[in-house]
């Protein structure tokens, strides 16, 4: 490969002549130029973000060990508050307990009586449809005869 402008031979894949400094390949160049601009500018904001990193770690570690007591102390003086919640809830469950299973009660007698009224009435109703059912089979049975 050869300079446009000088004719120097050119190393391959070169974007620009040694000996003139001409553009060789200006797609190549662009590409190039670009490559090298992103992976400065990637390195750079790398480097920004890690100085701002060590800047602002030191007050975060600050307000870090400030807060955390005020967070200690309200953990601290919440946990009777969580604890008389727990004993509530068991002292509600404790005092439904009773009125629940009332109603678990009537509930089953309330069932039970309705089936042994409705039994009788029941039976009844099978018996007649099993008459009507025996009735229609031999009327069937009399016209497949006769």
């Amino acid at each position: 490969m050869y300079c446009p402008q000088c004719g120097s031979s050119l190393p391959e894949g070169a974007t620009y002549c040694t000996q003139c400094a001409a553009v060789v390949s200006p797609v190549d160049h662009v590409v190039k130029t670009v490559g090298r601009a992103t992976r400065e500018v990637i390195r750079t904001t790398g480097d920004a973000l890690d100085r701002a990193a060590r800047a602002v770690g030191p007050t975060v570690d600050r307000t870090v060990a400030a807060v955390r007591p005020a967070f200690e102390q309200t953990s601290r003086a919440l946990k009777p508050v969580a604890d008389d919640v727990g004993r509530a809830a068991k002292d509600v469950a404790k005092s439904v307990k009773p009125a629940a299973d009332k109603v678990i009660q009537v509930t089953k007698e309330a069932a039970d009586k309705t089936a042994k009224a409705v039994t009788p009435a029941v039976e009844k109703v099978a018996g007649a449809t099993e008459r009507a059912a025996k009735n229609v089979r031999e009327k069937a049975q009399r016209k497949r005869q006769g």
